[in-house]
């Protein structure tokens, strides 16, 4: 009788191991998953603290690190969206042209909760601020004025803080955009850390163009000219292949 090769005895040990950390992995996501509370077939996206996209194995190797995640979902369209943050650092902003923006749900000033679902089938105007941030109180009349002019597009407001500061802001300075509060989670998954940040998303909820800390310049009409400009590049620019 002939024996079994040690190598072959330590490969099917191998084999073995790897079989059994799949199946632990596969349950631990599964838990994880399941905690999000995102229906019966989910999708969720896994991202390095740069944003790239990585797979759940990559994604608990560096939470072994020490680094904790940030995490936006959407819940009615069974979608969620894990970003890696390093504790005490903000993360870099990362999202580009033709990437689709995350899945979230806000509770919005008006009333109700919002989802990225709710501004799809048109061009969106997002604007990150908050409420004593000098450049965004400057820009609210260029912002009010160009969302009068263009009754074809979605507009919405996002900030992290709560609905007293933000209803406060909004009375005080006459800005009449649909606002949604609360929004830290979603600010740290896409890496918002300069203010006023502007978004422009195409009707399928992707990424056109971003201004991060646009400039707008002092007198009204220019800086409702640069805005015109500035969406209009994108909207007429070559679309990104998917």
């Amino acid at each position: 009788m002939r024996r079994a090769s040690p190598l072959l005895g330590w490969m099917l040990l191998a084999a073995l191991c790897n079989t059994s950390l799949h199946a632990a992995q596969t349950r631990d996501e599964q838990s994880l998953i399941a905690s999000l509370q995102l229906g019966a077939s989910p999708t969720v996206r896994y991202l390095d603290q740069a944003g790239v996209s990585i797979n759940y194995a990559a994604f608990t190797r560096l939470l072994g690190d020490g680094k904790t995640f940030s995490s936006t979902k959407d819940s009615q369209a069974g979608a969620a969206m894990l970003r890696i943050q390093t504790p005490g650092q903000p993360a870099r902003f990362a999202f580009k042209r033709g990437d689709a923006f995350p899945p979230f749900e806000l509770p919005a000033l008006q009333g109700g909760t919002q989802r990225l679902g709710s501004y799809q089938g048109r061009y969106t105007l997002i604007s990150f601020f908050f409420a004593d941030c000098a450049p965004c109180i400057a820009e609210v009349p260029t912002l009010s004025a160009f969302a009068r002019q263009h009754g074809d597009m979605n507009f919405v407001a996002i900030t992290y803080e709560d609905a007293d500061t933000a209803r406060r802001f909004a009375g005080s300075r006459g800005f009449a955009w649909p606002i949604l509060h609360g929004g830290q989670a979603l600010i740290d998954t896409l890496g918002v850390s300069t203010y006023p940040t502007l978004m422009l998303l195409d009707p399928s909820g992707h990424v056109a163009g971003v201004a991060i800390g646009m400039s707008l310049r002092d007198d009204e009409a220019k800086r409702l000219a640069d805005l015109n400009r500035w969406i209009e590049r994108w909207q007429t620019a070559t679309p990104v292949p998917r």
